[in-house]
Parts: structure tokens; sequence; C-alpha cells
């Protein structure tokens, strides 16, 4: 990133151990977890836990806490050597795909009943996150907030829903990190968009029905330390264009070369500006390596 100082926040983000649970593990200090009303959530670590609501118990090297019979949030706390790890833990809203076309006249559409490769992370969401749960500010990871993500559509309807998945915050998070390191004064990644219901995608042109927004797990972000609505400049050519989001682009690809836990696998993509917005990554967590 030319022109930038070095700079760093240290290790405030993340402690000397992890939580493992959904097909994570994280040492971020602040996570979420989304599960059903009664669904056993198991997570794999070393550290003691403790929650105020649902039922937890130990059982070998993992915690299993059952969720409260009705949506809402509860938190676990997981804590080693005067470290601590908040779990966010979302109970969702029930939804059934094919039956219902919305929740409680928030639209959300229908989601394809096939597989995408097969892969259970393009199963049909069984239920949503209510942001009355939230609220919208609060951090569901080191420097971002839930109410980044909303889907928009229908500007503050009550109640709204959305969904975001863990491995996309802790790609979120790291890229971040990076950027930091490397000079940027960002205290989040701007997000254009993160959660997108089906009903939206199809309202702005987008006839995928793979899209991972739709699940929760991408996102169209840039960096904007400087608050101005558009990207920095990155390549520090005095101009806002296409090569600064291709910059991000490169210590993503940088990221995902080096790989890891930080990094979950997934899809990256820049976009130019156009006269709606100025240019952009995307990045989400798929689960498999994609580029275009």
């Amino acid at each position: 990133f030319a022109g930038l100082v070095s700079s760093a926040w240290g290790n405030s983000n993340r402690a000397g151990f992890t939580i493992a649970f959904q097909g994570v593990e994280t040492d971020l200090v602040i996570m979420t977890a989304s599960v059903m009303p009664d669904e056993i959530l198991r997570v794999r670590t070393t550290a003691e836990a403790d929650s105020e609501q649902g039922l937890l118990r130990r059982e070998g090297n993992e915690w299993l806490w059952t969720a409260p019979g009705q949506p809402g949030r509860s938190t676990i706390l997981f804590s080693q050597d005067s470290q601590t790890i908040t779990l966010q833990v979302f109970i969702l809203t029930p939804f059934q795909n094919g039956v219902q076309d919305g929740l409680n006249g928030y639209r959300i559409g229908r989601y394809a009943s096939e597989l995408f490769r097969g892969l259970s992370s393009y199963s049909a969401p069984k239920g949503f996150i209510d942001l009355s749960h939230g609220p919208e500010d609060l951090q569901i990871s080191p420097h971002f907030t839930l109410g980044q993500f909303i889907c928009k559509q229908q500007p503050g309807h009550d109640p709204t829903y959305l969904l975001i998945r863990p491995a996309l915050l802790i790609k979120l998070v790291t890229l971040l990190e990076a950027a930091v390191a490397r000079g940027c004064a960002a205290p989040t990644l701007y997000v254009m968009s993160g959660f997108r219901t089906p009903h939206y995608n199809r309202s702005i042109g987008n006839n995928t029905t793979t899209s991972r927004h739709l699940y929760g797990g991408a996102a169209d972000v840039w960096i904007d330390g400087d608050g101005d609505g558009m990207i920095d400049d990155l390549n520090g050519d005095g101009r806002i264009t296409r090569d600064d989001a291709r910059a991000l682009a490169q210590l993503a690809e940088s990221l995902a070369a080096k790989g890891g836990r930080n990094w979950p696998s997934g899809g990256l993509s820049v976009y130019s500006a156009n006269a709606a917005h100025g240019p952009f990554i995307h990045i989400d967590a798929r689960g498999y390596k994609a580029r275009w």
C-alpha cells in the first residue's frame, strides 16, 4: 500500500487459545454463531465456559450448549489464563423454504432446493437472525457490527432478518488486520453489501440462486479510512480507480496463499466503479477457491 505508514493493533483482537465450532476455528476475542431453537452447539476448546442461558455441559474436549427454545440471543464466555472469547449465539427465527415467502412482513423469497455442488453450506436456511435480538451496533467480531450486514431492502422495517457466517467474519477481520499492518487507519471495512434475501437479489437483476450473499457468507467491501464513502487511494497514485481495489484484492490473495484457520477457502473478485458506488472487492467463504 503505497505511501502508508506501517502501524498495527498488536494482539488485541485475539486470545491465546482457540474455539472450534460449526466448521471454523478461531482465536478472535469476539465471534458469532447461529443455531435453531433447542439445537445443540458443540464447541471444541481447552478453555472453561460459562453461559447464563441455555444448558451447558462438558463432554471430553468439547462443550455442548443446548439453545433455549425461543428465538433470541445468548452469550457464551470461554476463559483461559485471564483471557476471554465471547461467542454471541443467535437463536434463529424458524423459516420454511418454499412454504413461507417472508417473516412478519419482511420479504425473503425462495431458496433453491438442490444443493449447489452437493455442499451442505448451500442448504436453504432453516431460520434467520431477528435484528432486534442484536441490536444493530452489537459487536459480532472485532471491528464489525451486526448492522453492517443488513440487506438493503425495506429500510427500517421492523422486524428485519438476516444471516451472517462466522467464516466470513474471520476473513474480514484478518483482511482488516493485514491492511492496518500496512498502514491503513480504517476502524473497519465498509460493507456495501452483506446479506441479501433471494427476493432482494432478484430485484437488483441478479438471477443467480447460488450467491453466497444469500447465505450470509459474502460481503462487498472497501477500505474507507478517511470516511468519504469511497475506497482509499491504496496504490498512492492520487486517484481512486479499480487499481485501488486490485491492491486490496492482492492483499487478500497473499492471505489466501498463506492459508490456515484465519482464511477459510472462498471467492474473491474486483469490481469497477459505477454511478452508484466506487471500486470494491467481493469476498466470500464458500468452501472452495473461486476467482472471476
